[in-house]
């Protein structure tokens, strides 16, 4: 078996059976359109029928292709999760897919692994994913005994070059009939949070310490969703400690606008808030780059305020500036605010 730490140049064969990694588990993979590879794969891990694998895309762009239709909302819960680990039961009128399908549905997943997406966009087709085991038994997560122990069932591996197997925990599977979401399996996503997250959509706001600027942002936020009965949760946090005061400024500029944020702590970015966001808005370019540095898979909701509502300039941290300082402050994050609601009422 080959392996390959990046794309293999060689054109891939339609028949092949390569050993991927998700981004949190190794996985036997193979185009959806080769049955003779669907059937290799099914006799190797003695499954019964070539239904019920999960289908990796690259991005959610690609269920165009094969006239997947989705609502606004479906459409905002995979924004939010993808890529990652919820997979979702779609219906899919395509007649290729007819052979992998359950009553002409489906479940897709985009990818953690930027390599595995390159991998499937290079392909050009959509590829199954299903764990390294004979059926009944618990999935291989150990390279080096796949190596040893099922080498023989793959072509070549295409596998980064750093590895991190978190757990063998597989992902949550959903399906959404009719507009109400329905739970198929458990796994690393909690269902309660998807339900969360499809009954209203998160906004999370980020600057450094989350005492000054996201905290104005936040409750500007508030007030104009509880002024126009929105459907959005809001929250901000930064990257240095939890539980400090707002900035007695910050709290003076939003008390000068009849907005009460005495009781905000801080709270320290970590990976649930990430994975719980629809949107982050970072109050400058170098905060979106941590976030993309230590969270590289949200890259499709991570923006600055500026370059989200069209302004070229980052909001700068008024730490330790004047109150005429903070109040120029609370107004450019105001406009910004505004802007934000209005494009996406427009998008919706």
């Amino acid at each position: 078996m080959k392996f390959f730490n990046e794309l293999p140049k060689q054109k891939i064969e339609k028949n092949a059976i390569f050993l991927h990694y998700t981004g949190r588990m190794f996985g036997i993979g193979c185009s959806v359109f080769s049955n003779e590879a669907l059937v290799k794969i099914n006799l190797l891990k003695k499954r019964r029928n070539k239904s019920g694998f999960i289908i990796l895309i690259p991005n959610i762009d690609w269920l165009k292709k094969y006239d997947v239709q989705l609502t606004p909302s479906v459409r905002n819960l995979l924004q939010q999760y993808w890529p990652g680990e919820l997979s979702v039961v779609l219906e899919v009128p395509d007649p290729r897919f007819q052979a992998i399908s359950q009553n002409n549905k489906i479940a897709f997943r985009v990818p953690t692994d930027k390599l595995l997406r390159e991998l499937i966009t290079n392909l050009g087709q959509p590829i199954i994913s299903t764990s390294v085991n004979e059926t009944g038994e618990k999935p291989v997560q150990i390279l080096d005994d796949i190596i040893l122990g099922f080498q023989n069932w793959f072509d070549f591996a295409v596998l980064p070059e750093k590895i991190e197997v978190i757990n063998n925990i597989p992902s949550t599977i959903i399906e959404i009939p009719d507009g109400k979401i329905k739970l198929i399996r458990e796994g690393s996503i909690p269902f309660p949070e998807i339900e969360l997250s499809y009954k209203s959509q998160l906004i999370l706001f980020v600057c450094t310490g989350n005492t000054c600027r996201s905290p104005i942002a936040e409750f500007l936020a508030k007030k104009m969703i509880d002024k126009n009965n929105l459907h959005y949760t809001v929250m901000s946090a930064g990257f240095i400690e939890e539980g400090i005061q707002i900035s007695e400024n910050s709290k003076s500029v939003l008390a000068l606008n009849g907005i009460d944020a005495s009781e905000h702590l801080s709270a320290l970015l970590n990976y649930k808030m990430i994975r719980r966001s629809w949107l982050i808005l970072t109050m400058t370019k170098d905060h979106k780059k941590k976030i993309l540095q230590l969270y590289p898979a949200s890259a499709s909701k991570v923006y600055t305020i500026s370059e989200f509502t069209g302004f070229n300039f980052d909001v700068m941290d008024p730490f330790e500036k004047d109150l005429e300082y903070y109040k120029k402050t609370f107004e450019e994050i105001n406009d910004r605010v505004k802007i934000i609601f209005e494009k996406i009422k427009g998008e919706r």
